[in-house]
């Protein structure tokens, strides 16, 4: 039988809450660019974002998806205690589903021609969505197992 490593708990915990923390400032970061893009979008007034406000937007959406994705790498290379392996392997699994959905919205702003592909940024939304939900169930196990 594997013992159980208290150690390797606090370890663990760490890391989702650095994991968690970074993911947090990130969508602080780069929500109003996220809302000044999408309020053009409803109003279909894409055109009239200044073009250097536009890269802005782009960037940021960029490094969302970095910062996402080295995120994901740390929870795939994070050593959870046994008893939570499957939780885990869920929540890295949606994490690095989720960094992909904001890769395809940041795809899906075009700063040469300053235009968005609707149908790939909608089904980035919808896909965040979905992951951010099996993020939060993941998180939520984890945190009321007792570790």
């Amino acid at each position: 039988m594997v013992k159980f490593n208290p150690k390797q708990g606090q370890i663990y915990v760490k890391t989702l809450q650095d994991v968690l923390t970074n993911t947090e400032e990130i969508a602080n970061r780069v929500t109003p660019f996220f809302t000044k893009l999408d309020d053009a979008k409803e109003a279909d007034k894409i055109s009239e974002i200044p073009s250097a406000e536009f890269a802005e937007i782009k960037a940021e959406f960029e490094d969302a998806v970095a910062s996402y994705k080295a995120n994901a790498s740390k929870l795939n290379a994070a050593s959870a205690p046994v008893r939570l392996l499957g939780v885990h392997k869920s929540l890295a699994s949606a994490y690095t589903k989720y960094a992909a959905a904001t890769e395809i919205m940041a795809d899906a702003v075009n700063v040469t021609k300053q235009s968005v592909d609707s149908e790939k940024y909608a089904h980035s939304e919808e896909e965040q969505g979905i992951y951010l939900e099996k993020i939060h169930a993941a998180v939520s196990k984890i945190m009321n197992s007792a570790i």
